[in-house]
């Protein structure tokens, strides 16, 4: 039960993340994460009605909840971003990286790291230069310009680090909430921070017929690779799930190759390999 529901996280926020490219480019990255996050709020409401058992806040799980949704929220805006603008087979490998970040800021913390994950480290930070530096050769294929490229490139690194932060404070939500319930308040805070930067840059809320079934999968997508993830926090060893679901940036790459038909390079291969060999051994 935790593989499926590891693998089905992983498919869920892959194909996910793939639809954000094209409703980001349809309504505006920003719109595109505001209406995901109204579909999936439906949507989980009514997965929480019929396997959740009540809502029971208080006042550490609110506040790491609300630290979460807001920075998750952040860093799914930069993802947006980042897809927007492409290469996709640039953005979701750097964007993917995120357990690095969660591992180096639990360290500074004061956790004690084995050998595996010191050297996944290594490993995963040499995947994502390699990434980095191959972004270049899609300035032709998809006519992106230098600046272009790079800024894609940061906003992915600035996705991946907040995405960590977010995934730390909801991980010490559920230290006091429960796991399904936890995911109810993120999401909230999340859908609260987009529309107050809608509302707060004067940006214009809009949908247009082509985004509409879009984003429909896209919030549905999102959400049940969420509910898959916190499902497995009831079973042992849930730590198969989470470095199954890390793969999500993985299914996103070979969307990416086989429907946008985004040249791969032999190093930017080597990187996107070396990125989710380490990954896993992080999160082992």
């Amino acid at each position: 039960m935790v593989v499926l529901l590891g693998i089905l996280s992983a498919f869920s926020f892959g194909i996910g993340d793939f639809l954000a490219r094209f409703s980001s480019q349809e309504v505006g990255f920003k719109n595109s994460l505001f209406w995901m996050l109204i579909v999936g709020a439906i949507f989980y409401i009514i997965l929480f009605s019929i396997f959740g058992s009540g809502l029971n806040p208080n006042s550490i799980g609110l506040s790491n909840s609300f630290l979460s949704g807001i920075l998750i929220m952040f860093g799914l805006l930069c993802l947006y971003r980042g897809l927007q603008m492409g290469p996709v087979s640039i953005v979701a490998p750097i964007a993917a990286i995120n357990p690095l970040f969660v591992f180096l800021i639990r360290y500074a913390l004061g956790s004690e790291p084995t050998l595996l994950q010191w050297m996944a480290t290594i490993v995963v930070i040499s995947g994502a230069i390699l990434v980095s530096v191959s972004a270049d050769s899609h300035q032709e294929s998809l006519g992106l310009n230098k600046q272009q490229i790079k800024e894609s490139v940061f906003t992915s690194f600035i996705a991946s680090v907040t995405l960590a932060l977010g995934l730390i404070f909801s991980q010490e939500a559920t230290n006091t909430l429960e796991p399904l319930e936890t995911v109810i308040y993120i999401r909230f805070f999340s859908l609260i921070g987009i529309a107050s930067i809608l509302l707060f840059s004067k940006s214009k809320i809009f949908i247009t017929k082509k985004a509409m079934p879009i984003l429909f999968f896209q919030g549905i997508l999102e959400t049940t690779g969420y509910f898959c993830l916190v499902s497995a926090y009831a079973f042992d060893k849930v730590s198969i799930a989470v470095v199954i679901s890390s793969g999500f940036g993985l299914v996103t790459v070979v969307l990416a190759r086989l429907i946008l038909k985004e040249k791969i390079s032999k190093i930017q291969g080597s990187g996107i390999f070396l990125t989710f060999l380490g990954v896993i051994g992080l999160t082992i």
